[in-house]
């Protein structure tokens, strides 16, 4: 994979832009700044405000007899801490929504943002929908947010920090929104240290979008000290599909959900589907669910399938991609997806990748890309990374070398072990690196290589390219480079893992329905891998974790090969 520019160069496009709309949200509310830091004596009651297209900005907008009219009014208005601001369920209101420094600000006591009435309120954006700036404390709910013409360079949802203090702005809670149309579906966006914390977004749809359905970014990263201005950003239930890309733009676009300048995150039960592919980049692509710039991110019991990319890299499942650090791929299906199902890489060599982890993952007909991939692909200058009881089966494809493991030449301290590999409809080598790498750069030991696919005339029936050469029996293999060894002694098989079928076309749908949707990934009953992996605990003080792919809990001592 050759050297990619900044992954963070799209959102900063519109960074100029998101600070002047930023600027006019919090000039609406300048006087009350002051008064909003320095206030005393006892908590002001909090009021309901309603906004109605049959309404009057010059009423008193405390009840739904006396609504305003408008976003514009709404947002000169001050909304302090514990206010409600609701609009009328079922009716369409054009403009933005701005809320500024002088808006909310105490997570204990969040400013509400809602319907009101029979179902929920459609804001069609001009620009953005809602833009908040240097400011917190608000939950935001039961929304319809569409942008009023397409493809404007905003956001549905802006969250957007310029600050340096020391101390994050402190919750934001989004949820039950439905987001479509824009640049990007949410974005959360620091442009100093200062960022968001406690940030949820639940249960929600971002669709129809272009760079992305949900993004978060900062400033540029620093290796030599790391910092990042967002943390604690959970992103749980929420869907996104058919953020294509923009054909406008040569960076990196399309993706699902990506996460960049946060230290501790969560994505979890999240599904992206049918991103990518429409943008105009040549070096790079997106990915259904990622992170970069990050660390301590955990990726779980997610869904990505039939992501795509304008060209011959990314537009896999899931990644970890540049300057990540101690981040988890854990229970999580990929399949069908144009690139890997899931990407370890970075192009920078200044340490910062380092520490990583994919486990208990399942990766079925990935990797279509033409000019060759992997199921896992763990490439470039990343160092420290676990890799163990995943479960990958590479379909048809078409051109290059395609393997359900694939290692790049830079990496260093890799393990991969207790997985399955299989290559199901058409023969290829099960691993593979182009270079020949030592052991301290890659070690793999007991995993399941099976070649289920059969060989035609003259081609091997099984095998593994390393280093140039292509090795046809696992003892070779083992002999020539010491792979699958453990204390001297041979390790991994290439058994029939008995995998309970059927392995490829799977068409989950719901990541809280992945565990049956990927069922025939189960080990059937007598399959030779159970209770076959190796003890991670005792050999190599690595905690399993409590639980496989399903969900059932696991014993150290006696692992099963492969993620359930």
């Amino acid at each position: 994979m050759p050297p990619q520019p900044s992954r963070r160069a799209w959102p900063w496009r519109l960074a100029l832009w998101l600070a002047a709309a930023a600027a006019s949200a919090a000039a609406l509310a300048v006087a009350a700044t002051t008064a909003g830091l320095f206030r005393v004596g006892p908590l002001a009651a909090a009021v309901t405000y309603y906004v109605s297209p049959a309404g009057n900005d010059g009423a008193q907008g405390t009840s739904p007899g006396t609504a305003w009219r408008t976003l514009a009014r709404a947002s000169a208005a001050v909304l302090r801490p514990g206010d409600r601001l609701l609009l009328q369920g079922g009716a369409r209101f054009t403009g933005r929504l701005a809320l500024g420094p002088g808006d909310a600000g105490d997570p204990a006591r969040p400013v509400r943002i809602g319907s009101y009435g029979t179902g929920r309120a459609t804001i069609e954006g001009a620009g953005s929908g809602i833009v908040v700036t240097d400011t917190a404390g608000l939950d935001i709910s039961g929304l319809r947010i569409t942008a009023r013409r397409a493809a404007p360079p905003g956001a549905g949802i802006v969250l957007f920090s310029d600050l340096s203090r020391r101390h994050r702005l402190a919750h934001v809670v989004i949820s039950g929104v439905d987001v479509s149309g824009f640049e990007n579906g949410i974005l959360i966006g620091a442009s100093g240290r200062t960022g968001f914390a406690g940030v949820r977004i639940s249960d929600s749809v971002v669709h129809g979008n272009l760079a992305s359905g949900i993004s978060s970014y900062g400033p540029p990263f620093d290796p030599r000290a790391p910092a990042y201005p967002h943390a604690r950003i959970v992103i749980t239930g929420v869907r996104a599909y058919g953020n294509l890309g923009d054909p406008r733009a040569t960076g990196n676009t399309g993706n699902g959900i990506v996460l960049g300048g946060v230290a501790g995150g969560r994505i979890a039960w999240s599904t992206a589907y049918g991103n990518g592919g429409r943008g105009r980049s040549v070096t790079e692509g997106p990915v259904g669910i990622w992170t970069y710039d990050s660390t301590g991110i955990v990726i779980e019991h997610d869904l990505s399938y039939g992501n795509h990319s304008p060209n011959a890299h990314d537009g896999g499942g899931f990644g970890l991609d540049q300057n990540t650090s101690r981040c988890v791929l854990q229970y999580d299906l990929s399949y069908g997806n144009w690139g890997p199902g899931f990407l370890i890489y970075t192009g920078r060599r200044n340490g910062a990748d380092t520490g990583d982890v994919a486990r208990f993952d399942i990766s079925s007909g990935d990797a279509r890309v033409p000019h060759g991939s992997g199921g896992i692909l763990v490439a470039g200058w990343v160092r420290d990374v676990a890799v163990y009881q995943d479960t990958v089966v590479t379909g048809a494809w078409s051109g290059g070398v395609h393997a359900p493991l694939r290692l790049g030449r830079s990496v260093r301290g890799v393990t991969v072990r207790n997985s399955i590999f299989v290559a199901a409809s058409r023969p290829g080598p099960l691993a593979y690196s182009p270079w020949p790498l030592r052991r301290g750069q890659a070690l793999l030991q007991g995993n399941d290589y099976y070649e289920a696919a059969p060989a035609p005339p003259g081609a091997p029936a099984w095998s593994v390219g390393w280093g140039g050469v292509s090795y046809r029996s696992l003892p070779a293999w083992r002999a020539a480079t010491g792979q699958e060894t453990l204390a001297g002694r041979p390790a991994g098989t290439t058994a029939n893992p008995r995998l309970a079928g059927p392995v490829l076309g799977l068409t989950a749908r719901s990541a809280r329905r992945a565990v049956a949707g990927a069922a025939g990934l189960r080990l059937a009953p007598g399959s030779p891998a159970r209770g076959a992996g190796l003890n991670l605990r005792r050999l190599f003080g690595i905690d399993p974790g409590p639980a496989d792919f399903a969900g059932q809990p696991v014993t150290p001592g006696r692992l099963n090969l492969g993620a359930w």
